[in-house]
């Protein structure tokens, strides 16, 4: 897959879905985080469905706690491992933000992330208020909390869609990562000049999921299978006992198998689940060795569960995420499910809504006007601030303050942008956005906003 396929294909996904209320079969879940402290709460990440939900009691009802955010394509939600009241959120289309009142509140930290469509983000596993984010530009790690960033994308050609992307930070001496491509798996250490090729089985492939058992030291690879009958066979599962070094075939009838995430049974390094794209739920109670379906309860017929996560203090109690078909709960390992109720939500239509306003943060505006090349950036997409849209239509974008060099480079080639109109575009959403006076968007994190 080229680049700029895999950018076509990443636009696409992000297309809109129809303005609808909130229901089970439309509600697509990205991401579920239980809090280590209290496991009766529990956040979703919903992806062009109703932003970012909360429950403080076990899932039995929820809150859309959406305040500050500038984007309903939310991708990932996680807790700061060294301060566990603190919330990191990525979104798909405006970046970063911060939490450090339960998610009532939402503070953006964009300033220098070179493009804030983010996929992935794994906080420092040693370095506290430090995240890495994955992003159609690579990988950048972000420092104090988000008041710095910096680039973490030496030698990285190969991050050019989010559909096909993880990462891990083991935390080793120095930090260890491993991120997943479309184009094999990669390695560094902390403190490396790049990135170097992590296994010859997986050069040219697309690995869809990593996952790393700190019991035993284990390394999983999730492959997805080519689109090419002669290649079918290429994706599966993958294990290695030794770094990298060596790596095992787990398993059988794996071959095709969209795998979206690996976990291991904190308990029991015998037991290990996949959450899969066509199959559902899958588990294994011999290392690897079979799998078997484990779907009772489910009610999604196309089987997509995108992401899998185990209470912390409970490791019977499971939550799943369908595209598409909400959350279920699990309160024996996994053998029978049972959907959560949503109750009463703000629909996608009202949510939108809500994201079409001027943003407020953006100074000095009066005089600040598109320059006519402007428009062709509405023909990929809209703007969630009314003033600069003329799409309405699109999936829309927040004008937040960023880098927007590379996100104007990267949509050069779609509409045909001649390097004086490349030009002109970047210093007027560099003018609007950031405004001679503007200020930074929040305090310190150590202090709640």
């Amino acid at each position: 897959m080229t680049p700029s396929t895999a950018l076509l294909l990443f636009l696409l996904w992000l297309l809109p879905l129809p303005a609808w209320g909130a229901s089970p079969d439309n509600l697509f879940v990205s991401d579920i985080a239980v809090d280590p402290r209290d496991s009766n709460v529990i956040y979703v990440t919903t992806n062009f469905s109703i932003g970012v939900l909360k429950s403080i009691d076990g899932g039995k009802s929820w809150n859309q706690v959406n305040q500050g955010l500038r984007s309903y394509a939310e991708t990932q939600i996680v807790f700061d491992p060294s301060d566990p009241e603190l919330l990191y959120l990525g979104e798909g289309c405006a970046g970063l933000f911060i939490s450090r009142d339960g998610g009532r509140t939402w503070i953006e930290r964009n300033d220098g992330l070179q493009n804030s469509e983010i996929g992935i983000l794994v906080p420092h596993p040693t370095e506290p208020g430090s995240i890495f984010a994955i992003t159609t530009r690579g990988v950048h790690k972000a420092e104090k909390w988000g008041e710095r960033w910096v680039p973490f994308n030496q030698n990285d050609t190969f991050t050019q869609s989010l559909e096909f992307i993880d990462l891990l930070a083991l935390p080793t001496r120095p930090v260890t990562f491993y991120i997943a491509s479309g184009r094999g798996l990669y390695k560094r250490n902390e403190g490396d000049s790049g990135w170097v090729s992590a296994g010859e089985p997986f050069a040219g492939k697309q690995i869809s999921a990593l996952a790393y058992d700190s019991k035993t030291s284990r390394l999983f690879v999730g492959v997805y299978r080519r689109g090419t009958r002669e290649t079918l066979k290429e994706g599966g599962l993958f294990s290695s006992d030794d770094g990298g070094k060596h790596w095992s075939r787990l398993g059988t009838g794996l071959e095709q198998t969209w795998i979206r995430m690996i976990v291991a049974d904190p308990g029991n390094p015998k037991v290990l689940y996949l959450a899969t794209s066509g199959r559902g739920i899958l588990k294994s109670v011999d290392g690897g060795k079979t799998w078997k379906e484990t779907n009772e309860g489910i009610d999604d017929p196309n089987k997509d569960i995108r992401v899998l996560v185990i209470d912390p203090s409970d490791s019977k109690t499971f939550y799943a995420g369908s595209y598409g078909h909400w959350i279920y709960r699990s309160d024996d390992a996994g053998k029978n499910w049972h959907p959560l109720p949503i109750g009463p939500h703000q629909s996608t239509e009202a949510l939108l809504a809500d994201l079409d306003r001027t943003d407020e943060l953006a100074q000095n505006k009066g005089g600040i006007v598109p320059p006519p090349s402007f428009r062709k950036c509405n023909e990929c997409h809209g703007w969630t601030d009314p003033l600069i849209n003329a799409h309405k239509g699109s999936w829309r974008v927040a004008a937040n303050r960023r880098e927007w060099g590379p996100s104007v480079k990267r949509m050069e080639a779609n509409v045909s942008l001649s390097p004086k109109e490349e030009k002109e575009i970047i210093e007027f959403l560099n003018a609007y956005t950031r405004g001679k006076d503007r200020k930074s968007s929040g305090g310190h994190p150590s202090k709640k906003p």
